[in-house]
């Protein structure tokens, strides 16, 4: 089977507290999209996506967990910084966040290549400004980056019809 190559973090200080943890792994276990959440409903400008970036048990880094589209990339952590992180954040005072700080400082940068996608994505972040930073796909005459995993001789690899 191919994966998805992924690499980086994006640092968080003062370190999440268990409730801005838990939450974060609500949002990314539920399967329901950025907008369902109560920060979210209502926002036209809220990506519609599905949340991928989870903390690391101290609190300290975030990174991209692969379940989410790459294109969300940086929609969803600049979703999570503005809604639920930065000074200012719209959870600050709301009812569903008491325990959330909203005072945390991110930078960082996470590079994600998806296995059917030839162009990596990248995002830094610095001071909780987020960016997509655009990377050409290679030319493709290098040769395979990595060598796609041997199937048993009884299964048949389908793959996604191109345009």
């Amino acid at each position: 089977m191919l994966h998805d190559l992924i690499s980086g973090r994006i640092r968080v200080s003062p370190p999440l507290n268990a409730a801005e943890r838990a939450f974060l792994d609500e949002v990314c276990d539920s399967g329901g999209t950025l907008r369902g959440t109560p920060t979210g409903r209502g926002d036209a400008g809220v990506p519609f996506a599905r949340l991928a970036w989870r903390s690391c048990e101290a609190g300290c880094c975030l990174r991209w967990d692969g379940a989410g589209a790459s294109r969300d990339l940086a929609p969803s952590l600049r979703f999570v910084v503005d809604h639920l992180l930065r000074p200012g954040a719209r959870a600050a005072g709301h009812r569903r966040f008491p325990d959330f700080t909203c005072d945390h400082v991110l930078g960082g940068v996470v590079v994600v290549q998806r296995y059917d996608d030839p162009r990596p994505r990248v995002v830094r972040v610095q001071d909780n400004d987020v960016v997509e930073l655009e990377v050409e796909a290679s030319c493709g005459r290098s040769g395979p980056q990595r060598a796609p995993r041997a199937w048993p001789a009884n299964v048949v690899a389908l793959r996604p019809r191109r345009a």
